[in-house]
């Protein structure tokens, strides 16, 4: 039968206290409105440029947000995942690349 010290009791709780305690200030700071903003949300009100957006491919740029949203919601129901952004032209309507062709399709028919 083995003996368990006392150091062993004591340790784990320490270390379990301390990976809490700084996996709490690691998300404060990565959530926090800093002044040179958060890691995890843009927080730039600006327009973006419409090639900013990585892999998504824009699709048609309406003027207001509303129209954008019913653009949205028209390639939802045909199975497009498809979202908005603000950008320097007015709203723009984003799809994936391997939606691409049948969103253009389906909003060129309408």
């Amino acid at each position: 039968m083995g003996y368990v010290f006392a150091e062993q009791y004591f340790l784990f709780p320490v270390v379990a206290i301390a990976f809490a305690g700084l996996m709490v200030l690691l998300c404060r700071w990565a959530f926090s409105k800093a002044k040179r903003g958060s890691l995890v949300r843009r927080v730039d009100d600006r327009p973006a440029a419409r090639d900013a957006f990585g892999l998504l491919i824009d699709v048609r740029t309406e003027h207001s947000h509303n129209a954008a949203r019913v653009t949205v919601s028209k390639l939802k129901d045909f199975g497009i995942k498809a979202t908005t952004a603000r950008t320097k032209d007015g709203w723009t309507v984003y799809v994936w690349p391997k939606d691409e062709a049948a969103a253009r399709g389906l909003l060129d028919t309408h």
